[in-house]
């Protein structure tokens, strides 16, 4: 009976094929009706304002940054800006395998980090579909959406850290730690299905560019910039693969190194937000008085949310004028993923307040820890599958992944960090993004025969890597307790 609301959303995605809010409704009421009929799962009175409050918080927390993320989004392709970075990848001085690479490791991560909601998809499939086929460069396409724990500005890690009580900047480095393998193994693999006459080395350049992707990140976290983190390690990334580029055309006589130089528009839009951000930063540290809330173990600050600044660079691009046909399409796009985000958080409150969370966990719990430390990741990658959302991943399995992973076990404070990175890692294999994917190729994945079974068993098969790139840290965090 405890696990059945999992199940219940389970076989709403996959089996009826429903979308994410439809599913995270039937799991809530769901565990709504098992706690009004048994007894096992009473919701004491007290602990319902508690639980409604803490979850309104956490949905409250990723509006604030959803809805401007997307506006702002809107406004740059209605400005042109992402056009203009299409063009600008598509004329680098680079062979085929290594702009992939770049984009892969680069372009998408430092796009999707700052608007989030796949929209890195607008710019890199165009970009890839000039380089490969159609069914290669939408599977590369896939791979390029990684960056999630760090996507739409952090707000996945900034909701597990609401979640679980930890300090942002804490999880954050933890979960720069249990992905570091992943960035540089779906580099390598979006460079290899480019089938370059040189593999291994292919391979090796491409996984270097992911390392430095991943460096970066745990660098930046370690340093408490999770929030702008993905963007700027996609600005390194971005900014090395494009020195490199410069050395070699340089001891090659090639001139025109001004190509390398990204659009002044580009700069200029991300220039904004991390600004924005910086200035944020600078009046919290000042004392600059915030709008704080606290309710159920959640907080909301206005001063400290990513929100602001997105919206800030969005009225400074259009001259402090707020576009409406971009504000109406901005909160059309947002209203489904914050409805699944609200189901998923009040069906992990209702689960973990009645005991059914609790009941799960003593279960597994009682498991060997190897046992344990494989299944984290592989539930982490299941909620995010599931639920195609970091963020909605970590509202349904967080208190679940918290309940089965004891300090004894060597997993307790690293249990957050592996559902935070498995849940955004397996985004790219959920249905949702599979159709967005097609729907941003158009006639030329229908030309071509790529179909959204195609794409999933695909999406299938790279999960299975990564979750073994996510296996090794968990077998590593065990074996060193």
């Amino acid at each position: 009976m405890a696990v059945s609301p999992l199940v219940m959303v389970l076989g709403v995605i996959a089996g009826l094929r429903r979308p994410a809010h439809w599913a995270a409704a039937a799991g809530a009421a769901l565990a709504a009706v098992l706690i009004w009929w048994r007894p096992d799962f009473a919701l004491p009175a007290d602990a319902r304002a508690a639980a409604a409050g803490g979850a309104g918080l956490l949905v409250l927390n990723a509006a604030a940054v959803m809805l401007p993320g997307v506006y702002l989004a809107q406004v740059l392709t209605r400005r042109e800006v992402h056009r203009s970075l299409q063009e600008w990848v598509r004329g680098l001085p680079l062979p085929g395998p290594a702009k992939v690479a770049l984009v892969v490791a680069g372009i998408a991560p430092m796009v999707e980090a700052l608007t989030g909601f796949g929209v890195s998809l607008l710019v890199t499939v165009p970009v890839l579909l000039a380089l490969a086929p159609p069914a290669t460069a939408l599977r590369q396409a896939m791979l390029g959406m990684n960056i999630m724990p760090w996507g739409t500005l952090g707000l996945a890690t900034v909701i597990a850290a609401a979640l679980t009580g930890a300090q942002t900047a804490a999880l954050g480095t933890a979960t720069a730690v249990t992905s570091g393998l992943v960035f540089p193994l779906v580099t390598a693999w979006a460079a290899l299905l480019a089938r370059p006459r040189r593999r291994f080395r292919t391979a090796a350049a491409a996984a270097g560019a992911g390392g430095v992707l991943a460096l970066a990140l745990l660098a930046l976290n370690l340093a408490g910039a999770v929030q702008p983190a993905g963007v700027l390690a996609g600005l390194l990334t971005t900014a090395l693969g494009l020195a490199a580029c410069a050395v070699l055309r340089s001891r090659a006589g090639a001139g025109h190194a001004g190509r390398l130089l990204p659009p002044g528009g580009v700069l200029r839009a991300y220039g904004l937000v991390l600004g924005g951000i910086a200035v944020a930063r600078a009046a919290a540290a000042a004392g600059v008085p915030s709008l704080e809330l606290h309710a159920g173990g959640a907080s909301f600050d206005l001063l400290s949310s990513p929100g602001l600044p997105l919206l800030a660079a969005a009225l400074v691009l259009d001259r402090g004028r707020v576009h409406a046909p971009d504000a109406r399409a901005a909160s059309a796009r947002a209203a489904r993923p914050l409805l699944a985000l609200a189901g998923f958080v009040a069906l992990g409150r209702l689960m973990a307040d009645s005991g059914m969370i609790g009941e799960l966990g003593a279960a597994v719990a009682a498991a060997p820890p190897p046992v344990i430390a494989l299944a984290a990741p592989a539930l982490g990658m299941l909620s995010g599958f599931v639920t195609g959302s970091n963020v909605g991943g970590n509202a349904l399995m967080m208190p679940l992944q918290q309940s089965i992973a004891p300090a004894g076990a060597g997993l307790g404070p690293w249990s957050a960090a592996l559902q935070n990175s498995a849940a955004g890692h397996a985004v790219f294999t959920s249905l949702p993004m599979i159709m967005l994917v097609l729907a941003v190729a158009g006639d030329r994945a229908k030309t071509a025969g790529v179909t959204e079974h195609g794409l999933l068993r695909f999406g299938l098969k790279a999960a299975a890597a990564v979750y073994a790139a996510l296996a090794v840290p968990a077998a590593a965090l065990l074996w060193a307790a």
